[in-house]
C-alpha cells in the first residue's frame, strides 16, 4: 500500500495514480489544478500550460472535492492535508503555501520531520522547535 492523502473536511482521496490532487488560486486568477508530486520534499507540480504559476506569490489551496480551503492553523503560509503511511499510521502534512518555496513538515502528535531547503523557515514560528 502507497501513502494516502485526504481531506482534512470531507475526507476525499486525494492521490490519484502518482499524483496529490489539489486546486489553487492567486487573487483573482482563474483556479487551477496542480498534480503535485506525492514524495515528502519534492516539490514538482504539473499544471495547465496556459496557467502560470508565479514563484514567491502565495496561493490559496483548496480540496478539488468539497472545496474547503486547505490553509493550515499551524501558519497562514502552510497549506494541510492528511496522510497515511503504509503502515497505517496517520499524520498531518503540512507544506508551503508559497510558490517556489521548498518546507513540508509531517506531524503526528509531538513527533515531526521536516522537508526542504527552506522549512527551517518555519520551525520557531509554528512551535515545532519546542517538540520533543
Amino acid at each position: 500500500m502507497k501513502a494516502e492523502y485526504n481531506c482534512p473536511y470531507c475526507n476525499a482521496y486525494l492521490l490519484l495514480k502518482k499524483y496529490l490532487v489539489l486546486s489553487a488560486r492567486h487573487n483573482g486568477d482563474p483556479a487551477m489544478l496542480l498534480f503535485m508530486n506525492p514524495e515528502l520534499g519534492n516539490t514538482q507540480a504539473v499544471y495547465h500550460p496556459n496557467m502560470q504559476v508565479r514563484l514567491g506569490e502565495r496561493y490559496d489551496f483548496y480540496c478539488p472535492v468539497c472545496h474547503e480551503t486547505l490553509t493550515s492553523e499551524l501558519h497562514e503560509n502552510l497549506v494541510m492535508v492528511k496522510m497515511t503511511d503504509e503502515a497505517g499510521k496517520s499524520y498531518e502534512l503540512h507544506f508551503s503555501r508559497i510558490a517556489g518555496q521548498k518546507c513540508t513538515y509531517k506531524i503526528m502528535g509531538n513527533t515531526f520531520e521536516f522537508f526542504g531547503n527552506d522549512a527551517q523557515h518555519y520551525l520557531d514560528m509554528i512551535g515545532l522547535i519546542n517538540m520533543t
